[in-house]
């Protein structure tokens, strides 16, 4: 077979969002960083960078792509999770009181449906995903004037 076919289309809108919020949308500040916090940034950061090219290569191909394209969607899925994974509690705890249960809770969560979505692909595993990439920009739009994270290094 040429290509694969998916149930991720829904999955790109919600996705695309959470990257144009995530990647301008939050407050720069005076706040104090250490070393260990400007790592977790880097974490964070990287989840971001990964599922956006992840979302690239989605979008470029649309319904149906090619198994590289889907091993390097897979691979991106992956190395966004696992980055997501490891930014700290306590770092999410700084960057806002709600950052943790909203990242853990939704993008997190829906990076997890995502990744499982590529290899079982389901329409309601995928539209489960999308709303809780929904809920995630959602959130992050109306407390981003109140969302403290370091500047990416």
């Amino acid at each position: 077979m040429n290509g694969t076919r998916s149930f991720i289309t829904p999955l790109i809108g919600a996705m695309l969002l959470f990257i144009i919020f995530a990647g301008v949308a939050c407050k720069k500040d005076d706040h104090v960083w250490s070393p260990d916090d400007l790592k977790s940034s880097n974490n964070y950061y990287s989840a971001l960078r990964d599922n956006r090219e992840a979302t690239r290569i989605i979008n470029r191909a649309g319904e149906v792509f090619s198994i590289d394209e889907k091993e390097k969607v897979i691979k991106l899925t992956d190395n966004s999770l696992a980055s997501a994974r490891m930014v700290p509690d306590n770092f999410l705890d700084k960057v806002h009181p709600q950052f943790k249960a909203h990242f853990r809770g939704e993008f997190q969560a829906a990076l997890e449906l995502a990744r499982r979505n590529l290899d079982h692909p389901d329409y309601k595993t995928a539209h489960h995903s999308e709303e809780l990439f929904s809920a995630f920009v959602d959130w992050f739009d109306a407390n981003r004037d109140d969302i403290h994270l370091p500047p990416a290094y």
